[in-house]
């Protein structure tokens, strides 16, 4: 017999509805899958580091003319015009701005699966109420 204790209280899951059950299966699963999400975050932010190391050792030397606002990308507060960043640096660029994307759609993603946590969260306390 296994038991699950809710809020403090504790529960015979074999005693609980199916729709119960169902409900503790789908909290597991949201559990594993925010998890996997907040592991992936920590991977792109590592990723994101390494982007931000590697584009400012390759920045360009001179800065952006001051009134240059076109195609002008600011690290560390200063400004430098794409059209100087070598290959490399514009590969870094990129890598970056993906892996922000990255990071972005996976907080996203967080917040929807929370929302839907907290969907079989009410549920499961819907049917524990009513049992």
């Amino acid at each position: 017999m296994a038991n699950i204790t809710i809020d403090g209280k504790e529960y015979d899951v074999d005693a609980l509805s199916d729709a119960a059950k169902s409900e503790i299966a789908s909290l597991n699963s949201v559990d594993q899958k925010l998890a996997s999400l907040q592991a992936d975050v920590a991977i792109f932010q590592t990723a994101r580091n390494a982007y931000i190391q590697g584009l400012v050792s390759v920045l360009p030397e001179k800065v952006a003319h001051p009134n240059k606002k076109k195609d002008v990308i600011t690290v560390d507060e200063k400004k430098y015009a794409l059209e100087d960043f070598s290959e490399e640096a514009k590969g870094q660029l990129a890598s970056l701005q993906l892996t922000e994307q990255k990071i972005t759609a996976a907080q996203s993603d967080i917040a929807i699966t929370q929302t839907a946590r907290n969907a079989y969260a009410a549920s499961l306390k819907t049917q524990l109420d009513a049992a």
